[in-house]
């Protein structure tokens, strides 16, 4: 049989089309309610609400229901209109606007199967003007099961069949569709959706009032530190016809624009950047324009918002005209036709930034006053003194950086000057040209290089006062005066969480009268567990040390008497606060090296009595986790000094 004779081939469609056409165009809940929103402005509506689930993760049960006021359809409507995918309304009716005069967002045919991007379930209830009322249901796995022989058979609506506002009132005419089956997801964060959907469109409540749970959707607006045209034109064509929004030209056609920065860093990426509209909905989600300008030239971007508007982006019925991708909130920039708008763009950009920066630098520079630090610079040379003032200046002409950061570096240098590597680090950058120092100073401010060399100093330093004190145990130093004074000095090696009231405390200090025969009635040491004076303290701790070691070497046990007497202090402390109006809890600590084997006993017993809570440890014990502790902090330091290098 010769190809002539057979039947002429055709292009079929899968039911499956439906998944490239909805849920992978359309994959998030904004792009698919936007789309929605939509329909309701090219039907004339003056409102639309919303109602979804929000701040709670979505379970199949959940619905999503968008009802409006507009023109509604006729069962003709909706089965030569609404369900014919890809027809191009535009063309079909050469002309792009509505019967009530809006220009059309609808285009390609395709934004109805949006729905399945996040539901499984499509039910419609629309109700014409001259009141006909028509229902129907689109079942996501029907339709994508279908062989390409086969057509899909709507089914009619399961849920009620009358149209009413939120009120309960009914509606003259109108579209409700309901989304049901929706596709598992987390929780929507209810402010960044508001904030979000306000993006994608330019339409103030004069125009259609978008309400969502109840509450409307206004423009887009942010709290932002600078806007330009208000703080500068940017460009030599500009003019400002409205309050706060920029007219300038683009090839000879218009647009429209605001760019703005905010006081701190924009936390969701999904904000920042140029948001580009036409015909008062979004056609290129936020962006730089694809400005590849290196690191330098990012500066600033995560401060960075604005719109472009440009409705002639968005002309014409046909796809030779079209300059908007399918899923319609991306530009096709690889279009030679747009390369002047995506240059002007740039230029744009660009002068922002510098504007920007320009303007922080001033700002930094102006409340930096280097008279603030006298009581820091007074320790230092007139030499030293000049340097810091010269490291002001250039920590002031970092970009990204607000007045309160600035000062913060500032003082981290001045107390670090003393540390070695600092000071080196001062001296080869006071040598280098400014520009560089600034760029440098950025970098040690972005990754807390100062802090980090600030806390191996100071971890390094107690690495040796913890040698230190092993050596003074090990070698049999006195408790009195040698290990005494050096934990003074050093009261973090019993436990950093500890404040030291005082040491050598009288029994008669707290109120207490020394029992017969006690000499001299003295704690070693009084701390407390908490905040540091004057805060309120949580616990009292009654510390008393022995030496490790003998005088020839050996092992120094503690004995029943010194045992007895330690039990004796924590108790007197235990007294003086049940009397005080807020007492605290009491804790004792003793430290020897070794127990005799009464005392040992003696010990267990104590800690089983329960009237206060005593605490025995061995010196091997206490510099081993005060030493494990630093350690791990010196780790942590030297890591996150080697991540931020590579970063």
């Amino acid at each position: 049989m010769t190809s002539a004779e057979r039947e002429p081939l055709k292009l079929r469609f899968l039911g499956s089309l439906v998944e490239q056409l909805g849920a992978q165009l359309y994959p998030g809940a904004t792009a698919t309610i936007a789309e929605l929103i939509s329909n309701a402005w090219d039907a004339d509506a003056s409102t639309v609400w919303i109602e979804l689930p929000l701040g709670t993760g979505w379970v199949e049960d959940h619905q999503i229901v968008v009802t409006d006021n507009g023109v509604g359809m006729s069962y003709e409507d909706a089965e030569n209109r609404y369900l014919l995918v890809g027809r191009k309304r535009r063309a079909e009716l050469d002309k792009d606007t509505s019967d009530g005069g809006r220009p059309l967002h609808g285009r390609k045919g395709i934004g109805k199967l949006a729905a399945f991007g996040t539901a499984k379930v499509l039910e419609c209830l629309t109700v014409a003007q001259d009141g006909e009322t028509t229902s129907f249901r689109l079942d996501y796995d029907a339709i994508r099961s279908l062989d390409p022989t086969q057509d899909y058979e709507v089914e009619g609506a399961t849920g009620n069949t009358l149209l009413c506002g939120p009120d309960g009132n009914p509606l003259t005419s109108g579209t409700r569709i309901t989304l049901s089956s929706l596709r598992p997801r987390r929780a929507l964060n209810e402010e960044q959706f508001r904030q979000s959907l306000a993006r994608r469109f330019a339409l103030d409540t004069s125009q259609m009032r978008i309400i969502v749970n109840g509450h409307d959707i206004g423009r887009f607006d942010l709290n932002l530190d600078m806007r330009f045209p208000t703080d500068g034109h940017l460009l030599d064509d500009v003019v400002e016809r409205q309050v706060g929004w920029a007219d300038s030209e683009v090839d000879g056609r218009p647009v429209r624009w605001w760019i703005g920065f905010t006081a701190k860093p924009l936390q969701e990426k999904e904000l920042q950047g140029i948001s580009v509209l036409a015909r008062g909905k979004l056609v290129q989600r936020p962006f730089f324009f694809q400005r590849t300008a290196g690191t330098q030239g990012q500066l600033g971007q995560e401060y960075l918002v604005g719109e472009v508007q440009a409705d002639w982006l968005d002309e014409g019925f046909d796809i030779e005209t079209d300059l908007i991708q399918a899923n319609r909130d991306q530009l096709q920039l690889e279009d030679e036709r747009l390369d002047g708008f995506v240059e002007w763009g740039q230029k744009l950009l660009h002068q922002a930034l510098r504007e920007w920066s320009s303007i922080r630098q001033q700002r930094v520079s102006d409340q930096l006053d280097i008279e603030e630090f006298d009581d820091l610079l007074e320790r230092l040379t007139p030499e030293e003194r000049k340097r810091i003032t010269r490291v002001a200046r250039a920590v002031a002409k970092i970009p990204a950086i607000d007045p309160d950061e600035a000062r913060a570096l500032v003082e981290s240098v001045v107390d670090a000057h003393q540390d070695t590597i600092v000071r080196q680090l001062l001296e080869q950058l006071d040598a280098s040209e400014p520009d560089f120092q600034t760029h440098i100073w950025e970098v040690i401010n972005e990754f807390g290089l100062i802090d980090a060399r600030r806390n191996q100093t100071v971890i390094d330093a107690r690495l040796r006062a913890i040698a230190e004190l092993r050596q003074f145990v090990d070698t049999g130093a006195l408790e009195v005066p040698t290990i005494h004074e050096h934990i003074k000095r050093h009261p973090w090696l019993l436990d950093p969480r500890w404040y030291l009231l005082d040491d050598e405390v009288r029994l008669s200090d707290i109120g207490i009268t020394p029992d017969e025969g006690e000499s001299d009635g003295r704690m070693d040491y009084l701390f407390a567990l908490g905040p540091s004076a004057p805060y309120t303290h949580d616990e009292l701790l009654v510390v008393e040390i022995k030496r490790g070691t003998t005088a020839d070497g050996r092992p120094r046990s503690a004995n029943t008497d010194e045992i007895a007497r330690f039990h004796g202090y924590v108790l007197a402390a235990h007294e003086s606060q049940r009397l005080s109006s807020e007492p605290l809890r009491v804790t004792g600590l003793m430290i020897a090296q070794r127990y005799t084997q009464d005392a040992d006993r003696q010990r267990k017993s104590l800690q089983t009595v329960g009237d206060v809570r005593l605490v025995f440890r061995t010196w091997d014990r206490v510099l081993k986790e005060t030493e494990r502790l630093h350690q791990g902090w010196l780790a942590v330091t030297n890591r996150r000094a080697l991540d931020n290098g590579s970063t």
